[in-house]
């Protein structure tokens, strides 16, 4: 006969999750890499990104605060997020992308209990970002805009990135990954995260 303990290790086994933070800077690839990571574990990808502009359409304050260039308050996102992560597709775990981006969303996600297993950490030198960003001919992917966009992500992300790194090394059961996300195809980049979050579940 099977002693609590053991019951509920089985149960754990059992229900392992696959709840991954996906974090780097413009252009490393974050939802590159999460369009793989969620068919290989068949879990979603989650991009606040998309819910904001979801929401802009039906939601007049918000689409107004976004038409003007600023930041859709902590509110609607986390509101917006929850809705998300209580869906029936998610109980086996949910790719983040892109959130959290600062230390208040990193500190209300805490709060709220919105918990996970991986930060897949994307490294991509401040290069090849350039050379990417720049590829796409878009207007506002010149140099100096995109060194500045660079410079916005290490002073809002870089925190939470840091702080992310420490709260994984505390607990043993979150898992930092740092992937060198450049000078391989996006499939090789994919398969090593995939392999590096496969080998932690062992």
């Amino acid at each position: 006969m099977k002693t609590l303990k053991q019951f509920l290790e089985a149960i754990e086994i059992d229900t392992i999750m696959t709840r991954i933070i996906m974090i780097g800077g413009p252009g490393s690839g974050k939802s590159t890499y999460s369009k793989y990571i969620s068919k290989h574990f068949n879990i979603p990808h989650i991009y606040t990104g998309d819910m904001m502009r979801e929401l802009q359409k039906t939601n007049p304050e918000v689409a107004k605060i976004m038409d003007s260039g600023n930041l859709v308050p902590i509110k609607y996102v986390m509101k917006a997020l929850q809705d998300r992560l209580d869906k029936p597709d998610t109980e086996k775990g949910y790719i983040l992308d892109g959130f959290p981006r600062n230390s208040e969303q990193l500190s209300i996600m805490k709060k709220e209990n919105i918990n996970y297993d991986y930060v897949v950490f994307l490294d991509v030198s401040e290069k090849e970002v350039i050379k990417r960003l720049s590829a796409r001919g878009r207007k506002d992917d010149k140099p100096e805009i995109i060194k500045n966009r660079i410079g916005v992500y290490e002073k809002e992300t870089g925190p939470v990135l840091r702080q992310l790194e420490k709260d994984s090394s505390d607990d043993i059961n979150k898992t930092f990954l740092k992937i060198k996300a450049e000078g391989a195809d996006p499939e090789d980049i994919a398969d090593k995260i995939i392999k590096g979050i496969e080998n932690e579940n062992i």
